[in-house]
């Protein structure tokens, strides 16, 4: 099995079955996995089954060996356009996997300003056509996790212990039922003391001011100031953040996604980097490690050498690997000949100087 491999840009690239090479690969090491598999609509030899259900089999056991691989903070896209098969890939999803569909995302390819919307118009226009020409491919997000990936953090009863036990020391103070201080206090201190639940938060800096003001609780030896469970709360909170899924909202995209058809590069259905590029920068960070194991033409390697991302690559046919190792090659050159920012240089300073006293 051939291999190409840039460690400064931590680039990893396999000609083989991906069925093959994801077994190598170290379980629940990904960060993200965007995949453009084979849509089984007979683009091509690689792109035709007998029957959707060996079609669906084979889909099966690739979303398997990624489930395998993702971390459980991770997401996991894959695009088709067919919709009829797509729903059973859906299907076997939900029965099969652990993985939550998060959104169907549409890549628009005709669109106001776009520089093939002229040429696009011509097939909108002709006139025996019996059906909508199809003009969008389609995307499908998924995490591990719930609508905001807030369950592992703020629902687990074993998160926020320290805060969690003060309140219920705070509620032995006071001497009175949860439903005697919300009868004081109102609703809103409801939260605060549910210290076993799933449903615990810290309240509010008037709802604690209530609290000192009703039942003196600022006399109680155990007392402590509203900022200083604040600053504790922030720092639990952000080490727990990381226990959530990664979604670095843009704020530029919605479900309907505006890209150019990608210009030929050596394959048949590539894929546009700047859109790939998107899926990157909502869904990893700079210095993550980034799967696509249907890799054709390389165009998720470049878009994570463009965004500062670590790439596994796996593709099968012996030609579409050369054209993505050309590919990223040519990327590296162009990243290589931008003007360093200033704390890349101190960084390089650095290793150079590591490596001087070694």
């Amino acid at each position: 099995m051939r291999t190409y491999t840039n460690e400064r840009y931590g680039i990893k690239l396999y000609n083989g079955d991906c069925l093959d090479v994801m077994t190598m690969l170290e379980d629940k090491s990904i960060d993200l996995i965007c995949i453009d598999p084979p849509y089984n609509i007979n683009k091509a030899k690689w792109d035709t089954w007998k029957t959707v259900d060996l079609y669906v089999e084979f889909m099966g056991n690739v979303f398997k060996q990624c489930e395998q691989m993702l971390k459980d903070n991770g997401s996991f896209y894959f695009f088709h356009n067919d919709f009829e098969q797509i729903a059973e890939l859906q299907y076997w999803l939900k029965r099969n996997t652990g993985f939550i569909f998060k959104q169907f995302i549409i890549w628009n390819k005709r669109f106001e300003g776009g520089r093939n919307k002229g040429y696009l118009d011509g097939y909108v226009a002709i006139g025996q056509d019996r059906n909508y020409r199809l003009m969008a491919e389609y995307c499908l997000f998924y995490t591990f996790q719930d609508a905001t990936g807030r369950k592992l953090v703020d629902h687990d009863i074993n998160n926020y212990v320290p805060l969690r036990e003060y309140f219920r020391q705070l509620q032995g103070y006071i001497g009175f039922t949860k439903t005697d201080i919300l009868q004081t206090i109102g609703q809103q201190a409801d939260h605060c003391f549910r210290h076993s639940s799933t449903q615990w938060s810290l309240p509010t800096m008037e709802t604690y001011q209530q609290l000192i003001d009703k039942f003196n609780i600022d006399k109680w030896e155990g007392f402590r100031k509203y900022e200083e469970l604040r600053l504790e709360y922030e720092e639990l909170r952000l080490e727990y953040e990381e226990l959530r899924y990664t979604f670095n909202n843009q704020k530029t995209h919605h479900s309907v996604w505006n890209y150019e058809i990608a210009k030929s590069n050596g394959h048949i259905t590539p894929k546009p980097v700047d859109l790939i590029e998107n899926i990157t920068r909502h869904s990893s960070n700079e210095g993550n490690l980034v799967l696509d194991c249907f890799m054709g033409s390389g165009t998720t390697g470049v878009a994570c050498i463009n965004t500062d991302r670590h790439f596994i690559g796996i593709e099968l046919d012996d030609h579409y690997f050369d054209v993505s190792v050309e590919r990223i090659e040519k990327a590296i050159k162009a990243k290589e000949s931008q003007p360093m920012k200033i704390f890349e240089v101190v960084q390089e300073l650095e290793q150079m100087q590591q490596r001087k006293f070694m």
